[in-house]
């Protein structure tokens, strides 16, 4: 092995180099590896070492700066973490795969909504969108399908658009709260509905490859009759529910929690039929918590009073 060094750095040196480079960059990745290990063991300190070595070892290397950024954050440190976000995201750093790019748009945009930043927040959740998006959305073909959803429900619509980008996806749901929070019910209709297509769209996509012969639409319906079908979605949350995998990525993404913020939206417009189906929706599920709760309220008085304290639940 040791010959076979010498004859390769005297015979390409140029190959040598780029060898070294690479083992180089290994190192630092399982380096990278160990310290996102000792974060999850809720080693904050001994991660930070490790994150801080890295950097100084390979300061172009944005992975490093991103999870100091991540310890400061869940330490508390606020200010100190946007600071170190921002380093993550200056020109010449390089992210590890450069999907970790959009983590970082996603870090800033979480400590501007701890700081009370909501433009900050909007911005940066703008950048997910665009920097992630595999293809950008139309937003004629937005509006079509809120249109179709307020119509027809949410069986028709799934039946005729599946959006699985998921990279984006809570981009959209955090985009939708704010809105929420702010009175702007429309933008939040769209960019929940957007969210919550994606993940049911997911759950259809995962639902074929275990079973090929799985079919959304079991209960029949009439395109353009004007009837809120969500039956057949209602199907699709009970049979996903018990498949641990759907189920954990349900709890993970906070889903019903969508819904229910979905269906508030509903009444803020005065779409209250169809906030009544979304929250009927919820209540399907007696295991969803605080938001089989407040569903269960809407369905007996829609009351919009409810929509800060269900924005502060997680």
């Amino acid at each position: 092995m040791f010959r076979y060094c010498l004859i390769l750095l005297i015979l390409f040196p140029s190959a040598a180099a780029e060898l070294r480079a690479q083992n180089s960059h290994t190192e630092l990745w399982m380096e990278m590896e160990r310290g996102i290990a000792l974060f999850d063991a809720g080693r904050l300190g001994d991660a930070m070492t490790v994150f801080r070595k890295v950097a100084e070892k390979d300061p172009s290397y944005a992975n490093a700066h991103l999870w100091i950024g991540n310890i400061l954050a869940a330490e508390g440190e606020y200010g100190a973490a946007r600071r170190k976000y921002e380093d993550s995201l200056e020109d010449g750093r390089n992210f590890f795969p450069r999907s970790m790019k959009i983590e970082a748009y996603y870090a800033m945009a979480e400590v501007c909504l701890e700081t009370d930043d909501i433009d900050g927040a909007r911005e940066y959740l703008e950048k997910v969108l665009k920097e992630g998006r595999q293809e950008a959305l139309p937003r004629s073909r937005q509006k079509a399908m809120v249109d179709k959803f307020l119509k027809e429900g949410p069986d028709k619509l799934l039946e005729l658009y599946r959006l699985t980008d998921k990279t984006v996806r809570r981009a959209y749901q955090m985009t939708g709260e704010l809105d929420l929070g702010e009175g702007r019910y429309q933008g939040a209709l769209e960019s929940l509905l957007l969210s919550l297509t994606t993940s049911l769209s997911l759950a259809i996509e995962a639902e074929r490859i275990r079973d090929p012969e799985y079919l959304f639409i079991k209960e029949e319906i009439f395109s353009g009759v004007p009837v809120f079908y969500f039956e057949n979605t209602a199907d699709l949350l009970k049979t996903a529910w018990q498949e641990p995998q759907l189920k954990r990525y349900f709890e993970d993404t906070g889903l019903y929690r969508q819904l229910f913020l979905l269906g508030m939206a509903l009444v803020a417009l005065d779409k209250t039929e169809a906030a009544q189906s979304i929250f009927l929706l919820v209540t399907d599920n007696r295991e969803c918590g605080i938001w089989f709760d407040f569903a269960q309220q809407q369905i007996h008085k829609q009351d919009l009073s409810l929509l800060p304290i269900a924005l502060r639940y997680r």
